[in-house]
This record gives structure tokens, C-alpha cells and sequence, in this order.
């Protein structure tokens, strides 16, 4: 009964620190998977060990790769959204120039004030991949795009 109970109050406590995360697309990842990290590791720990010592080892190392996992998902995103403020090609590199990472703007849509940008990823002077992603900064003026 004491598990059950245990196994209860950690999912409440999970489902709680996920209702808390932002919800708005593309920013806090880092916060999110924190909280995400936190609740699936104490989870864990409790499923694991059957203590509260466990718990906590649990909770915290999900913290720790939640919001390492949440705020590379972050820097991805940064690129678009600087690229679309910017209206201007943005590349970044990594340390050894291997790696990069390239967002190219397109037009504004003056209804919907969202731009498109392709966001293009290099791995030794290849072309890893290549998606269209969408920025809205402002509100939509009406109910059709």
C-alpha cells in the first residue's frame, strides 16, 4: 500500500511539474525537459530502488539530462527565430568547422506576419538535411491564411 501510495504522489507530482512547463512552441525547452527529466527520474529512482534516497538520485540525474536534452532542442530553434527577426542568412558553426547549421528567411506573409525559413544542416560539406520551418511573431489579423 505504501508503494502505491509513493508511486501516486510521484505521478502527481510528475503531471504537476508538466501542467507548470511553458506550452508555447519553440521556447523553454530547457525548463520543460527539466521538469520532464525530473519527474521521470524520481519515477524511475522510486521504481528501482523502492526508497527515497533512490527517488531523489532519480530525480535529480532526470533533471540534469532533461535540460541538457531541452536546451540543445533550444539552440536549434534560436537559429530560425534569428534568422526570421533578422531577415537575414544565419550560419553557425561548431568549434572545429566541421558542423553547421544555416537558416535562410524567406517572405514575410503580411496577413498572417509568419515567415518561412529553411533551415539547412552541414556535416562535412555535405547537406545532412533540409526543412521549412515557420516563424510567426506577430498575431494573425484574421481567420484565414
Amino acid at each position: 500500500m505504501k508503494q502505491l501510495r509513493n508511486g501516486l504522489l510521484i505521478l502527481v507530482t510528475l503531471m504537476f511539474l508538466i501542467s507548470c512547463a511553458s506550452t508555447y512552441p519553440g521556447r523553454y525547452n530547457t525548463q520543460r525537459g527539466a521538469a520532464i527529466g525530473a519527474g521521470l527520474g524520481a519515477l524511475s529512482g522510486q521504481l528501482i530502488g523502492r526508497n527515497t534516497k533512490s527517488t531523489l538520485i532519480g530525480a535529480g540525474v532526470g533533471t540534469l539530462v532533461g535540460a541538457i536534452v531541452g536546451n540543445a532542442v533550444d539552440q536549434h530553434h534560436q537559429i530560425v527565430r534569428e534568422a526570421a527577426l533578422t531577415n537575414r542568412r544565419v550560419v553557425y558553426y561548431d568549434h572545429k568547422n566541421e558542423q553547421a547549421i544555416e537558416a535562410i528567411p524567406g517572405p514575410e506573409d503580411q496577413q498572417t506576419k509568419c515567415r518561412k525559413v529553411t533551415k539547412r544542416e552541414w556535416d562535412k560539406g555535405y547537406l545532412v538535411s533540409e526543412r521549412v520551418e515557420e516563424v510567426c511573431e506577430g498575431e494573425k489579423l484574421t481567420s484565414e491564411y
